[in-house]
């Protein structure tokens, strides 16, 4: 906010210089003078402001009081440096870093140890030319000579793959088989359904008409219209 405050101020100087050549009664030397000592003292301030990393006032007033109240020797968290107010962090892991590095070198400089193992990781076992090598022929003379043929698995790779592709296709054949199987079962059930109900559809059709014969024949009765014994032949005439 200084360096904005500043910029705006020199602005406003700027114009106001040229506003008195217009209108003020003072000569070119005294307006030159006046304009030069404005410029001069903008500048200074800018400056001031530009070499700040927070380029706020309050704030290096505040990290200067708690320098003079820092005491050596104890790590109190005061905020003894600058910071600069610019794009806000989210954090993670790379500012964790920083942060460690920052205490790391702070630690350096104050002539303390603060190595920190991070959950039990320690520096990596480093050998000599000499020994490395007696390792590695050590290594070496271990490993037991290669015994047997000098062939190729050719023939046992074309083995494997065939017995493999056999396997797959009696698989898949097994499949289509049951699925046969189940189609046929079913078509059975559908044929066997249908037949059932052929053979038993005369039944049915006897027991349903015998059935409204003898509905017919309550009705008759009820309504009125007996069978009358006079008819010739013995059927049964029905009043109208």
């Amino acid at each position: 906010m200084s360096l904005r405050n500043s910029m705006h101020k020199l602005i406003l100087s700027n114009n106001n210089i040229n506003n008195n050549r217009w209108f003020s009664s003072k000569s070119d030397n005294e307006e030159d003078q006046t304009s030069s000592d404005s410029q001069q003292a903008s500048s200074t301030t800018v400056e001031e402001a530009a070499n700040t990393a927070s380029g706020s006032s309050q704030h290096n007033t505040w990290v200067q009081f708690q320098q003079s109240i820092a005491v050596s020797g104890f790590e109190t968290g005061q905020t003894v440096r600058e910071k600069a107010f610019g794009k806000k962090s989210r954090g993670g892991k790379i500012d964790r870093k920083r942060k460690e590095r920052e205490a790391e070198l702070e630690a350096a400089l104050r002539g303390t140890d603060n190595t920190q193992l991070k959950g039990g990781e320690f520096p990596s076992q480093r050998y000599s030319d000499e020994e490395t090598e007696r390792l590695l022929a050590q290594a070496y003379a271990a490993i037991p000579p290669r015994a047997g043929k000098r062939g190729t698995r050719n023939l046992k790779r074309q083995k494997n793959r065939w017995e493999i592709k056999r396997q797959y296709d009696a698989t898949k054949k097994q499949e289509r088989m049951d699925e046969h199987e189940r189609r046929m079962e079913k078509r059975h059930e559908i044929s066997q359904a249908m037949y059932n109900i052929r053979v038993e559809g005369v039944d049915i059709r006897e027991r349903d008409q015998s059935y409204q014969m003898d509905v017919m024949k309550r009705w008759a009765d009820m309504n009125g219209h007996a069978a009358s014994g006079n008819d010739e032949g013995g059927v049964a005439k029905m009043e109208t």
